[in-house]
């Protein structure tokens, strides 16, 4: 009897024991809100993406102020580490958030903030170097906005019967719409091109809240022209790291989009 007793006290603290260790994804599994994810290492990768769409959002938000044309260059540090903390908390505390980044929903192109388009006179004295194969210019000007911001002329290309144009890239997130204005009174430079797509796409979107910031994923399928069909996730980060899931609407996922690396692989190949 006293075994029988000993056996069902047992068997009562190991279920139990289970079910403890259990009970975070059941409580995932009905929508707490509030059950952290296992945190999961940063890739440098991912990292670097964070970073730039961290740039973009705190240029965006700087945009609601005033046109980016007529602010800074530098785009404000302060901004752009909180966000970039938010952006690595939901990942890192969050396994929904970890398949979102694996479908590569990052912040949509626009604002620029890597690159432009200098659409000049194909004949200038100062493109002799770039006629000639060269990404380098004899323009004492340009040469100064290169080496002030680390830029590098990365493409030289005709784009139509009488201009060329030159891609200027940045090594680090700035605003080019700003800097771009630097490049407008040069001789014979006739219009900028800031390269922003005309189609929609996958993006991030960031308020700033009282204590925190509300964060959207928005995954974007079907036809680009006309918006297409979204997928929105929304999550909010409180200062001290704290991680709230606030609700996932939008279209139905297709069935060969699930956001893990092989449906992706698998997509971008029949898209090759």
């Amino acid at each position: 009897m006293r075994i029988l007793k000993n056996l069902m006290l047992f068997s009562f603290c190991w279920v139990s024991i289970s079910l403890f260790a259990q009970s975070p994804n059941v409580l995932l599994a009905k929508g707490n809100t509030n059950v952290k994810a296992p945190s999961v290492e940063l890739s440098r990768k991912l990292e670097r993406k964070f970073k730039r769409d961290a740039a973009r959002l705190a240029l965006r938000m700087e945009a609601d102020k005033e046109e980016l044309r007529y602010q800074n260059i530098i785009i404000s540090p302060g901004n752009v580490e909180s966000i970039y903390q938010a952006l690595v908390t939901v990942y890192q505390n969050d396994e929904t958030a970890q398949s979102i980044a694996k479908c590569n929903v990052h912040t949509f192109p626009n604002p620029s903030i890597d690159h432009f388009n200098v659409i000049f006179d194909k004949n200038v004295d100062w493109a002799t170097p770039l006629r000639q194969g060269v990404s380098e210019t004899d323009s004492d000007e340009i040469n100064e906005l290169l080496d002030e911001y680390n830029l590098v002329i990365s493409k030289h290309v005709q784009w139509n019967s009488t201009q060329d144009a030159i891609t200027i890239r940045s090594k680090k997130p700035l605003n080019m719409a700003a800097l771009s204005n630097e490049f407008y009174n040069i001789e014979g430079v006739a219009e900028i091109d800031l390269g922003v797509p005309s189609i929609a796409g996958n993006d991030i979107k960031i308020e700033r809240m009282e204590k925190g910031w509300e964060l959207e994923y928005i995954l974007q399928f079907g036809s680009y022209v006309d918006d297409g069909k979204k997928h929105v996730w929304k999550y909010r980060v409180s200062d001290e790291g704290e991680v709230t899931f606030i609700s996932e609407t939008g279209d139905p996922i297709p069935t060969w989009m699930k956001c893990n690396e092989d449906a992706i692989e698998n997509w971008l190949t029949n898209k090759i």
